[in-house]
């Protein structure tokens, strides 16, 4: 069985997901788990969830850790991606 790597940008689901506090969805038609994840502003390398800052149950604030350079950063919610 062959695995395909999905990579979805939308800006209403990240926003949606981020105002319930939430960093992941599961598509109900596929059943597949989308995660956000975002590209590194240094080296483009794939930016993983590392801290979450929350207030009130709403994502403030997500963290992202660098494959590539092992950094941590920030992007804006229009720079973020689901896969």
């Amino acid at each position: 069985m062959e695995l395909t790597l999905q990579i979805k940008k939308d800006l209403a689901l990240t926003n949606k997901l981020l105002s319930q506090g939430m960093v992941s969805t599961r598509d109900p038609e596929t059943g597949f788990r989308y995660i956000i994840c975002a590209s590194c502003p240094n080296d483009g390398g794939d930016g993983t969830v590392s801290r979450i800052d929350r207030k009130d149950n709403v994502v403030e604030r997500v963290l992202f850790c660098c494959s590539t350079c092992g950094k941590e950063f920030v992007v804006k919610p229009e720079d973020i991606f689901l896969t």
